[in-house]
């Protein structure tokens, strides 16, 4: 089938009714991986107490979940480009719903809610690319960016859920017991999916077969596949942008954000948690938006060098003063949430520069850049938290801001990175 007919099939609106079905299936599984994902940050000082550890030692434990999902994503891409999306998400939801109940076990051992995290970063690794392969199966193409920011607006509004709520169900019910919850949530994602998500259509099957030719040679296409993606240059440039981009949220918002705020205004954890949430809420409202107008103006490259110039400003702003309003810090975060969204075309940038029989697999190197760079940061953080506070102790003991702004100012320094980068950058080209 044509290129143009298969869009203009896509288009039809008994095949979009059904598109938008898929898309929300897996967009819901999403929102409830990213909810599981940050719900750590507003339980960092009751993690250190139950476990006896420190800033270091929390840090790397909630970081696995990172560091597993991160290289996962370059056979996960190949999964879906292989066996489609069904099977693949039904496994990856369960994997998470233990991960929770193993975060959630009674003893005091740091050990069993790593491997609880380890469970579930294995799980989500399957979530956004899921996301993102179904939309490019049955949307057509002018759509992807918007699809991609609507994506993560309901990441983000899974991120808010896991603040202000989950810092006062922690309090109501106790760390442990939140877990439970949230894994007691995902049996309802793993029953939208069984019902809910169609069977993979009829043109997406005739690529396959076009291209995966038989079992015999499935290693050898899997890396020839790989290699096809990985040897372009224009991956690990849009990669590295799409990863710093994104460090505002890994690392400040999704674990250490909370305990900066409470420090530098003097407000408390459900008001740092609601300040914080000002950063998912940028993202949520910027990146559909953003994303429209990135698909509008096929202007992928001039998108994310803007973003990386502001998103270094706001960071400096909020990082630099000794003193900020509660206030400030939210209005700060929110910009940032706006001014760092536009990280969400560089899926779609990766897709145009690669061959679209590898779709999966190219959105799955951007994630790998995102989440393994990220994922090491976060634990870096703390490294670094723990260094500044043995340089610069209290004397009552503890972190200070001090120590948290040490560790943090990485973060405008990486977006400064990403805008060096993006001269480099290719823009897709629409008409090839």
């Amino acid at each position: 089938m044509a290129v143009e007919d298969l869009e203009s099939l896509k288009a039809a609106p008994a095949v979009r009714r059904v598109a938008w079905g898929a898309w929300i299936c897996t967009a819901i599984f999403y929102l409830y991986e990213y909810f599981v994902r940050v719900i750590p940050s507003v339980m960092e000082t009751d993690l250190q107490v139950a476990f006896n550890a420190n800033a270091t030692t929390i840090g790397f434990a909630c970081g696995l979940y990172y560091i597993v999902y991160g290289p996962l994503q370059l056979i996960v891409g190949s999964f879906y480009d292989r066996f489609g999306a069904r099977k693949l998400l039904i496994g990856s939801i369960v994997l998470i719903l233990l991960g929770c109940f193993l975060a959630a076990c009674p003893f005091p051992n740091i050990y069993l809610f790593a491997m609880g995290r380890i469970f579930m970063g294995v799980g989500s690794a399957f979530a956004f690319i899921g996301t993102i392969y179904v939309a490019t199966v049955w949307f057509p193409s002018s759509k992807l960016a918007f699809l991609s920011g609507l994506t993560t607006t309901l990441g983000m509004l899974g991120a808010l859920l896991a603040q202000a709520p989950i810092a006062r169900t922690v309090q109501l019910i106790n760390w442990r017991n939140t877990w439970i919850l949230a894994g007691l949530l995902g049996f309802g994602c793993l029953f939208l999916i069984l019902r809910r998500l169609p069977p993979t259509p009829e043109w997406e099957m005739r690529r396959h077969d076009t291209y995966f030719d038989s079992n015999k040679h499935a290693i050898s296409q899997f890396i020839s596949g790989f290699l096809l993606v990985a040897r372009n240059p224009q991956t690990w440039i849009i990669g590295c942008i799409a990863c710093v981009l994104f460090m505002p949220l890994v690392v400040f918002a999704d674990f250490w954000g909370i305990q900066y705020i409470e420090l530098v205004t003097g407000a408390t954890k459900s008001q740092a948690a609601l300040a914080n949430g000002m950063l998912y809420m940028g993202w949520l409202l910027g990146s559909p938006v953003l994303g429209a107008l990135s698909d509008y103006s096929s202007h992928r490259r001039v998108f994310l060098s803007y973003s990386c110039v502001f998103s270094t400003l706001l960071l400096l702003m909020l990082l630099l003063p000794h003193h900020l309003s509660l206030w400030a810090v939210g209005g700060i975060l929110f910009v940032l949430g706006i001014a760092s969204s536009p990280q969400v075309s560089c899926f779609i940038a990766n897709v145009e520069l690669n061959p679209p029989f590898l779709k999966a697999t190219s959105v799955a190197m951007v994630n790998t850049c995102i989440m393994l760079l990220g994922g090491l940061m976060q634990p870096f953080c703390g490294i670094l938290i723990d260094f500044r506070s043995k340089a610069v102790p209290l004397i009552s003991g503890g972190y200070a801001a001090e120590h948290y702004r040490f560790a943090l100012m990485m973060l405008p320094i990486a977006t400064f990175i990403g805008l060096v980068l993006s001269f480099f950058m290719k823009e897709p080209d629409k008409n090839s």
